[in-house]
């Protein structure tokens, strides 16, 4: 009896747990895409997607999500430079914190309609500049799906700690905007 009680505990203890790992919450619309937020790691760091319907053709989309070193036209972004190695070290900045940086290691994949691009910090990372800090999370993705008639669905995914000592309101604000504002430059760069 007292074994069945105790697995009946854990039991429910488990299913708020089980049932918030698979929820994604909606946070924003932008740009033709629907922001969501959810999935968090356990690092405790959320997996924000931003799935879009472009009337873009995949073909001008799927070569600017695949060189990074272009990606500093988005606002985020100071810098975007491939080491010699292949690695991608990258210059973040938000307002009211100090400048972000990173070396990642990217990767695609080729798929039936399309392309994914992946990145995660790459296990050497290139010294942070004395006023900057060190990204303490950031993989992410692009996935461009040819849908035919000029028309592609993108999604977006990132998990991003900036690291250092950022207010959670800050955090929540760029699930929302900051997501929302990479969309909407993407979008912009690839209808040109």
């Amino acid at each position: 009896m007292a074994r069945r009680t105790v697995l009946l505990l854990v039991l429910l203890l488990c299913v708020p747990v089980l049932a918030f790992a698979g929820e994604r919450k909606q946070v924003a619309e932008r740009a033709g895409c629907v922001i969501t937020v959810g999935e968090r790691d356990n690092r405790g760091t959320d997996l924000v997607i931003g799935t879009c319907h472009w009337d873009v053709d995949a073909s001008k989309i799927i070569p600017v999500v695949s060189a990074a070193t272009s990606h500093v036209f988005l606002s985020s972004l100071d810098e975007s430079r491939a080491l010699p190695d292949g690695r991608i070290h990258q210059v973040h900045n938000a307002s009211g914190i100090s400048d972000r940086e990173i070396t990642l290691d990217f990767t695609t994949e080729k798929l039936s309609d399309g392309v994914k691009v992946s990145w995660t910090a790459s296990a050497k990372q290139e010294a942070v500049h004395e006023d900057h800090v060190r990204v303490a999370v950031d993989d992410g993705y692009w996935e461009v799906h040819d849908l035919g008639g000029g028309k592609s669905q993108v999604i977006y995914g990132l998990r991003y700690n900036a690291g250092g000592k950022v207010p959670e309101w800050l955090v929540r604000s760029f699930q929302k905007t900051g997501v929302g504002d990479i969309l909407q430059e993407m979008l912009d760069e690839v209808s040109k």
